[in-house]
């Protein structure tokens, strides 16, 4: 494509352009991990209950497992006093049961004697040698965890598309198993191009940078996950670059371009796309910074994203459209990213047509939530984003906001 057709092509809003991301790429095939390796995946398969839970009638606290027909009627001014005759500690195998005027010391979680309608706290009792003395209004079923109360078996209890957290590890263990089924995680190669560029530490000469994009992009992918990330700098050559791309198309999962994506004479990245056969879903996205961004697929199988060249741009970028597509591949149900009304304490103004993304930081100010904007909000100062929690949206179709004005904040949840 000539730079006048690029430059007439229509800018996709986020959430189409989200919605495009979503619906075009494919999750990744599943694999089998042990428990101790799936923290962060998302579960390919429904994960449903083998057994009851609890699994037998369990105490609730460490107290006295009793009959009601024995206490029915014990008050402070009528206690009632019965034989202590065993105890129950959790873990205990046997099945006992509960004989009329009899009590046995029941633990917290420990299985109960048969027979048992209650159990009364131990701070309600009074023991004796071998006795304890009630006098306390007790309830039928107090302080008892009956058969199957959380879930039966055979029923749903994770299901595929849930991100495996501390807890879901938990309750994998719970249900009696040591591994899960889980979606492949993506490889990528991320490229990053510029003569200007030199490797992060060494000495950058006249006209030269450090290249930031490189380090930082591979960051955030291994942050969401990716222990597979490759990356590449090349030259402004546009044989360099093919070959750069070529190679992950061949390798990986997922293939990402930073820089050189807009019209200028050096940028490279819509010919290369064009010459490897990557057909184009959108090239521009209503944000602000990052509206040259570039999403296809090759044959159908590997996302290739092309992110604008400022660092803040590339990043804001990512997190807005590549990490959904990350999300995809791994299993998940649905994106991520929570977004949360916050107010502004200074006015904002920007020119109507497109998001605007703010870097900023989230405090609470008299039990409101309160966006402080970054001092440095160029699409090239990286120092603004470094600080920042959240970024701050400014509706694209407003000339920008007033003091006090609440608006939405996504949060920079990078993990």
């Amino acid at each position: 494509p000539t730079p006048a057709y690029i430059r007439r092509q229509r800018q996709m809003c986020i959430r189409d352009s989200l919605k495009s991301v979503w619906d075009t790429v494919k999750p990744l095939p599943i694999e089998t991990v042990a428990l101790d390796k799936c923290l962060g995946r998302w579960l390919a398969r429904d994960v449903k209950a083998r057994a009851h839970s609890p699994r037998f009638e369990q105490s609730a606290m460490d107290g006295y497992a009793v009959r009601m027909a024995d206490v029915r009627g014990a008050s402070p001014k009528k206690p009632v006093v019965l034989d202590v005759v065993d105890e129950l500690p959790a873990g205990d195998q046997r099945t006992l049961t509960l004989k009329p005027g009899t009590t046995m010391k029941a633990f917290t979680g420990g299985r109960l004697p048969r027979g048992a309608d209650a159990v009364v706290m131990k701070e309600y009792v009074t023991p004796g040698a071998g006795t304890a003395s009630i006098a306390w209004k007790v309830g039928k079923g107090d302080h008892i965890r009956r058969v199957g109360e959380e879930y039966r078996r055979g029923d749903l209890i994770l299901p595929a598309g849930l991100k495996v957290t501390p807890p879901v590890v938990g309750m994998i263990a719970t249900l009696g198993l040591d591994r899960a089924v889980v979606r492949r995680l993506p490889t990528a190669l991320v490229v990053t191009m510029g003569d200007e560029l030199v490797a992060a530490g060494s000495k950058a000469g006249t006209g030269q940078i450090p290249d930031s994009n490189g380090p930082a992009v591979c960051a955030a992918l291994r942050s969401m996950g990716l222990v597979k990330v490759r990356h590449k700098r090349v030259r402004d050559k546009l044989p360099l670059l093919v070959k750069a791309m070529r190679d992950g198309l061949a390798r990986d999962d997922l293939v990402i371009t930073v820089g050189g994506a807009s019209v200028g004479d050096y940028d490279f990245v819509h010919e290369a796309r064009r010459e490897l056969g990557v057909r184009d879903v959108f090239r521009k996205v209503a944000i602000k910074p990052g509206k040259p961004n570039l999403f296809g697929m090759h044959r159908g199988r590997v996302p290739v994203f092309g992110l604008p060249g400022n660092p803040v741009s590339a990043l804001a970028s990512l997190h807005q459209l590549v990490r959904p597509a990350i999300e995809r591949m791994a299993g998940a149900a649905a994106p991520s990213g929570l977004r949360v009304p916050v107010r502004l304490g200074r006015a904002v103004k920007q020119a109507p047509g497109r998001l605007g993304l703010l870097r900023g930081s989230l405090k609470l100010d008299g039990g409101a939530l309160m966006a402080e904007l970054a001092t440095g909000q160029g699409s090239h100062m990286l120092s603004g984003l470094a600080l920042a929690d959240a970024l701050i949206e400014i509706p694209a179709e407003t000339d920008g906001v007033k003091p006090g004005e609440t608006v939405l904040a996504r949060v920079l949840d990078w993990s």
